[in-house]
């Protein structure tokens, strides 16, 4: 059973969506979803514990409005019990990954089956490598092209901001195109 709610008002569309944001531990997550929501980066985040909310409304072309409800997942293995419980109802996903640490870039597609086991196996998702803004970069280019052979996958900065906005107006859009 999907989330979604849509709302007909005066000619304008209006989604309600879960969007859930998953990963490993330490991969940026909360820091993303903060800059998107509020334009802020805090050096000094403290790690999720269990699940986080926050909600942004936004406006998509041809008068679409959504409000975006967005799940920040904890990425310890301690919360990976809860996965089923935070996934469902998803209407799409975010799978993050840090490209300073190889292993997070290697998990990925342990997130994707969580996704596909727990969820609609149709459901729309994209994956983030975050940090770009860092000199280490751990997980080569070729890495990341074989992440974006198999899924739509952008490279971000929490910290400064760069693709932030692109990707969480990408992942929207592929959800409202999915619901259609």
């Amino acid at each position: 059973m999907s989330s979604t709610y849509l709302v007909v008002f005066l000619d304008k569309k209006i989604y309600t969506l879960k969007l859930v944001v998953l990963g490993d531990f330490g991969v940026g997550k909360s820091s993303l979803i903060t800059r998107y929501v509020q334009d802020k980066f805090d050096s000094d985040y403290i790690s999720t514990i269990g699940v986080d909310f926050l909600v942004k409304e936004i406006e998509l072309k041809d008068d679409i409005k959504v409000k975006l409800v967005l799940w920040d997942i904890g990425g310890q293995k301690v919360w990976r019990s809860k996965l089923r419980l935070y996934l469902k109802g998803a209407d799409g996903a975010i799978v993050v990954f840090d490209i300073t640490r190889p292993t997070t870039a290697k998990n990925v597609p342990m997130w994707i089956d969580y996704l596909k086991d727990y969820t609609n196996n149709n459901l729309p998702y994209i994956l983030v490598g975050n940090k770009i803004d860092l000199e280490e970069k751990s997980v080569s280019e070729e890495e990341v092209a074989k992440l974006a052979d198999t899924q739509e996958c952008f490279l971000a900065s929490a910290k400064t901001g760069e693709v932030v906005e692109d990707f969480f107006t990408r992942i929207t859009e592929l959800i409202i195109d999915h619901k259609k």
